[in-house]
Order: structure tokens, then sequence, then C-alpha cells
């Protein structure tokens, strides 16, 4: 079995030393949950690569800008500065596997401490097992059936 497989390959964000990569203060100082900061992308591509992401990866698009009054769900923050940031439809602090299918056809990950293996999550922050990631494009743009 893979390293990774065992536990999450984003377990560094539990440290508190790294919550300010990602996060802006909030009032009392301390890193506000809810805000991202613009540069928040950096920590992603210290181990992802920008140019294998392709087209279905798309970051610093500011929706208010590109599309007049862009309604983005409360779920699908943005930075602070409006942009659209890997945190934007990515959770690092999500689950990385779940007994439940992020996409069709997916493969269960063997994992011989659990019965059924698990599903990789791709720690999206809406995905269908019918559907895939479409359900997390459509929260801001119109998909034909």
């Amino acid at each position: 079995m893979a390293e990774s497989l065992r536990g999450t390959p984003h377990s560094h964000f539990q440290a508190p030393e790294s919550c300010p990569r990602c996060h802006l203060a909030g009032r009392e100082g301390s890193p506000a949950p809810a805000r991202f900061s613009p540069e928040a992308d950096a920590l992603c591509l210290e181990c992802h690569r920008r140019e294998s992401l392709g087209r279905s990866h798309p970051t610093d698009a500011r929706p208010a800008e590109r599309y007049g009054k862009a309604n983005v769900p409360a779920d699908l923050p943005l930075a602070d500065d409006g942009r659209m940031i890997c945190l934007t439809c990515h959770v690092a602090h999500g689950a990385y596997l779940s007994a439940v299918r992020a996409f069709p056809g997916q493969a269960p990950e063997e994992l011989a401490s659990v019965e059924g293996g698990r599903f990789r999550t791709f720690f999206l922050r809406r995905s269908d097992p019918e559907r895939g990631a479409a359900s997390l494009c459509e929260a801001c743009h119109r998909m034909p059936r």
C-alpha cells in the first residue's frame, strides 16, 4: 500500500504554524477560517504543478469582474481580493478518503484495513457519485444536461 494512502497527504495543514499561509488574520489576530489569503495558492503549488492541472482548474479569475453579477455560493469561498483560488473548489482540511464515490466509475483504493475500500475525494467541496464534479461546476455555471 502506498504511504500516502495511510493518512491524508494534507496532514501538515493540522499544524497551527501552517494556518497563516492560507488564512488571513481575524479581529483577534488569529487566522480567520473564512478569510483566505490571495497567496494561498502558493502553498498548493509547492506540491501540485500548475501545468499538470489543465483547464479544469481555473484560478485567478474574478467572477464579479468577469461575469458581471456572478453568484458564487458561500460554500465556494474566494480569496479576500475576490479571486478564485484552489481553495474555492477544494477544501484542504477535508477527508482524503470516503465510503462514497466522488466520480462515476471510480475504483476504490485498496486498503487492507478497510473492507470494501475507500474512494479518493480529491478534497472537492462538492461532488456526486453519478455526475462527478459537475455539481461543483454547476454551482456557478449553467451546464447543459
